[in-house]
């Protein structure tokens, strides 16, 4: 998928639909690590990074969409933190690592799959 579809897709999720930024996370992850299972890890975070940007820059008035941007933000900044951590383990940090490691005992983003 490029970019902007990505992008596109987390605030249409975000903002349209209600979801958090987490459970929108574990869902692009899950169907990414089967489309390009040796994307970057941290790839993942880029979307969310620039849908948090634009919710702020373009929508950024709204109280939901504030809160859309914050969420997206937090989750940006997680997704990196546990990319770096595959690194440091020595573990794959490729979108299909970031995948496994989050079904496999991540308490953070395993526990928010609505």
């Amino acid at each position: 998928m490029v970019i902007d579809a990505l992008t596109e897709t987390v605030v249409s999720r975000l903002l349209v639909e209600g979801e958090s930024a987490r459970s929108v996370a574990f869902g692009l992850a899950g169907r990414l690590a089967v489309e390009s299972p040796d994307m970057p890890a941290l790839s993942l975070a880029l979307p969310f990074t620039l849908a948090a940007g634009a919710l702020e820059e373009v929508l950024g008035a709204g109280d939901e969409a504030r809160r859309a941007a914050h969420d997206a933000w937090r989750v940006a900044a997680l997704i990196g933190a546990d990319s770096l951590a595959l690194r440091v383990q020595s573990r794959a940090d490729t979108i299909a690592g970031l995948w496994d490691a989050w079904r496999h005992g991540d308490e953070v983003f395993r526990t928010d799959t609505r």
